[in-house]
């Protein structure tokens, strides 16, 4: 058998272009692992850059952003967070996740919507997998196996 790699992919049909005060929009992470290993924990974690509002420092809380996953035990929304920094954030700083067999798939759903305080512009949602079993000194590629992104655009109406 050939050996496979743990894939992670987003899509948000129509992009997330976003109206400040305006409704959410929905996208998707798919997590499809290989058949090399198995992980005892993975989560999903969000990260954009600081953006700059018209007024400098009044940039609000998640350059004014709300993020959600769906919870698809209760059909709930609940709050995810949503670092904003121009920095990495080591891998064994976060906690959590879920385990992932070999050749298991998991799709999970999201949605973020602009809140009316906050900068117009763009953005790349950086979008990582994160082992938190990982052990503290392990490499990069080690405590993030995967990463991808999302373009998100917040204007005003």
């Amino acid at each position: 058998m050939k050996p496979t790699k743990l894939s992670m992919y987003a899509s948000a049909a129509g992009g997330l272009n976003l109206t400040r005060g305006g409704g959410a929009r929905e996208f998707t992470v798919n997590v499809t692992n290989g058949n090399t290993r198995a992980y005892g924990a993975v989560a999903v974690v969000f990260q954009m850059e600081m953006m700059i509002g018209a007024d400098a420092g009044s940039t609000p809380e998640q350059n004014g952003f709300v993020l959600e996953r769906r919870d698809p035990a209760s059909g709930t929304w609940r709050n995810v967070e949503l670092r904003v920094a121009n920095d990495v954030q080591p891998h064994f700083l976060f906690s959590g996740g879920g385990a992932l067999a070999k050749d298991a798939t998991r799709t999970e759903r999201y949605r973020i919507r602009a809140a009316v305080t906050g900068p117009v512009g763009s953005t790349p949602l950086m979008i990582r997998l994160v082992d938190t079993t990982a052990p503290d000194n392990a490499a990069y590629e080690r405590g993030f196996p995967a990463s991808t992104y999302l373009s998100v655009t917040a204007r005003r109406s």
